[in-house]
């Protein structure tokens, strides 16, 4: 089994030294452990409900009265 690479990095929000298991991207925060439990804390939780979308209940969605888009097409005769 391999060991993931490691890439030394310095937490934006304490200043500490750390490492992570990607190479840190310049711009972006990297956070060390602590750190980032704080952070990962403070986001709002994912509801339960997926948003994804569903093309078997689609047709719930657009209603009784959807039409379709009307797609025209020209045909082009050469004689």
């Amino acid at each position: 089994m391999s060991q993931k690479r490691m890439f030394e990095a310095k937490c934006s929000d304490c200043g500490k030294s750390t490492t992570v298991p990607f190479e840190p991207t310049k711009g972006k925060p990297v956070y060390c452990r602590a750190c980032f439990s704080k952070h990962r804390s403070n986001q709002p939780e994912r509801s339960s409900v997926s948003t994804m979308f569903d093309m078997k209940n689609a047709w719930a969605i657009r209603g009784d009265k959807w039409q379709g888009r009307k797609e025209v097409h020209q045909s082009v005769f050469k004689r």
